[in-house]
């Protein structure tokens, strides 16, 4: 099939079948490739357009790329418009805001150039909108009064309402609430006259919002139940997703908090579907004081994480996006002020409870005191353990000779492999952390870490990360769930008290293998013989780990076996294997 019959398809089915539209695009970039890159360039502007509209902004912002990239030898300044009017659009809509006014800037001139008068108008509302977001209140209104005039002088009446709309959001926003008001009603009675009901239903949307923020409840109500009327009825996503949120705003300010976690709720399960982190962001805040105000601590403690790992997310991507939001450690230091004030509502609330139990407690039988006095001596033991646990995983002494080791580097002026030895332990020990107080974790995280871990004791110990160490899968499910790195103690003797040649790596091997209703871990070291004492030591604390693994999960009798490996005569290494009862992870 031809270039020209693949780009009439394309344009024939791309509003009712994206993935074949998607596909048929990929078909012409693979003609055009090497031989024409302007028909190329086209062809990766349909696949653009299928992922926009299939919700793969980033995507399609990456397609756009690639369309001015193949265009840069040609003149075609119509065409670099719109590619550059349509990259700005999917960096805007991920807050990547410098990225989106580079590119409506550019779209602008080449639209002044070819005397598009329309497009440019359209570039200086979108220039105006990013200016809006960053911050820049006198850029932004400058240039919503351009747009305004430029669609004004070409009669475009639906146009200039749209940024009658946009300007009164951002007075709104800047407590100018009477001009708001003004440029709403201007935008609503436009859009009227047109008989254009979604725009319309958009502008009562914004207009029900300003009411809500002057406590005007009884306008803001009727304003979003019309809205939340035709959108349910039409549908819109994204306007769905505000109004959602803004019916959380209005019974979260009348004290109906209750009924402000539902809306706020099914805000973000939309927004979360979708993509949209930037309506995310808010909401999940908003969702958050409503929790607390519930007394649901352990949900809003949830939801303030999401909260935080979403604002992060968020700053990696668009980095100027810290130029205009607040101070950093401000916003920190408010952060932990909340987290702190939950979690002591969180105490009080739990002491309730233990004050209860101890006052049921005092009224029980005393057959009940002793099987109590049991129960506090396993926990003791359990407290216990876990303590060991957690001083295995971040062992003091494991960071500080790791820390030695990086300044050799140093000292020895070996830049990149400092830098490397520096983020392989950073790695490692967000890993651990995130690990650190849960019994069970995933296999597939079970072998990342200690894949992580194993390439930090070759560089510690041997200044190399090409070892013959690793770990594998030799059947089974990785969605298995086991205990937390609990073949790290077998793996410190294998290089701290194992005899190596010329500082040579040893080789290890772990493998996974799944048995029946067991899974086999075994650790194998070539070459290398761990001292025996140290070794026992090591056994002895995965034993006591699979006991409590067994008391705890109802298995059979967990089982650790060792082996000496004999090559030539005389011990070359050793094996250890244990047992984990299967637990699937759902």
């Amino acid at each position: 099939m031809n270039y020209i019959i693949l780009e009439s398809r394309v344009k024939d089915i791309i509003s009712d079948s994206l993935e074949t539209a998607d596909s048929l695009a990929y078909e012409m970039v693979k003609i055009a490739r090497g031989r024409n890159d302007s028909l190329e360039a086209i062809a990766w502007y349909y696949k653009a357009e299928a992922a926009y509209y299939s919700g793969q902004i980033d995507h399609a912002g990456d397609f756009y790329k690639k369309c001015l990239s193949l265009m840069e030898p040609y003149s075609a300044p119509q065409r670099k418009a719109i590619y550059y009017n349509n990259l700005g659009l999917t960096r805007y809509f991920k807050d990547r805001n410098n990225e989106a006014l580079e590119a409506y800037l550019k779209s602008a001139q080449l639209e002044k150039q070819v005397g598009n008068e329309y497009g440019f108008a359209q570039c200086l509302h979108n220039i105006a909108l990013v200016h809006d977001r960053a911050g820049h209140d006198d850029n932004a209104e400058t240039y919503f009064e351009h747009s305004l005039e430029s669609f004004f002088e070409m009669d475009s009446m639906d146009a200039a309402a749209a940024v009658f709309n946009d300007y009164a959001i951002f007075l709104n926003g800047r407590g100018r609430k009477e001009e708001a008001i003004q440029k709403y009603n201007q935008a609503l009675e436009i859009y009227k006259d047109l008989g254009n009901l979604e725009d319309a239903a958009k502008v009562k949307c914004n207009i029900g919002a300003l009411h809500l923020y002057q406590n005007e409840y009884t306008k803001s109500a009727q304003l979003l139940e019309e809205a939340l009327d035709y959108f349910n009825q039409y549908g819109n996503s994204s306007y769905l997703i505000n109004i959602y949120s803004l019916f959380g705003d209005l019974y979260f300010e009348q004290g109906r908090t209750a009924l402000s976690v539902v809306f706020y709720d099914r805000a973000e399960t939309m927004a979360r579907k979708m993509g949209r982190d930037n309506l995310r962001q808010k909401n999940l805040y908003s969702l958050f004081k409503a929790l607390k105000a519930e007394k649901e601590y352990k949900n809003a403690l949830e939801v303030l994480e999401d909260y935080s790992r979403l604002k992060d997310s968020l700053i990696v991507a668009n980095r100027g996006y810290l130029e205009t939001s607040m101070d950093n450690e401000i916003e920190t230091e408010l952060m932990e002020k909340e987290l702190n004030l939950v979690k002591a509502q969180m105490r009080e609330k739990n002491l309730v409870l233990v004050i209860l139990g101890l006052l049921i407690i005092l009224g029980i039988v005393g057959w009940f005191l002793y099987g109590r006095t049991r129960v506090l001596k396993s926990e003791r033991e359990k407290q216990a353990l876990k303590r060991k646990i957690l001083h295995m995983q971040m062992n003091p002494h494991f960071l500080f000779n790791a820390m030695t080791s990086m300044q050799s580097y140093i000292l020895n002026d070996k830049k990149e492999e400092a830098s490397d030895f520096l983020s392989d332990i950073a790695h490692l020990i967000r890993k651990i952390i995130k690990v650190a107080d849960q019994e069970l974790i995933s296999l597939e995280e079970e072998m990342q870490i200690i894949d992580m871990y194993l390439r930090v004791q070759c560089r510690r110990y041997c200044r190399t990360i090409n070892c013959e160490v690793n770990s594998r899968l030799i059947s089974g499910s990785q969605r298995l769930k086991v205990p937390p790195m609990l073949s790290r103690s077998v793996i410190d003797d294998v290089f701290a008290t194992g005899k190596m040649d010329e500082n040579c790596c040893p080789g290890i091997n772990i493998s996974y293998e799944q048995k029946n209703d067991e899974l086999e871990v075994t650790v194998e070291s070539k070459g290398v013989v761990p001292s025996r004492a140290v070794r026992q030591n090591s056994l002895s604390f995965i034993e006591e780990r699979l006991s409590t693994f067994k008391n705890n999960h109802k298995s059979r009798e967990s089982l650790v076996e060792r082996v000496d490996v004999i090559s030539a005569g005389k011990v070359s290494g050793a094996k250890i294997r244990y047992w984990i009862p299967v637990l699937i992870d759902n």
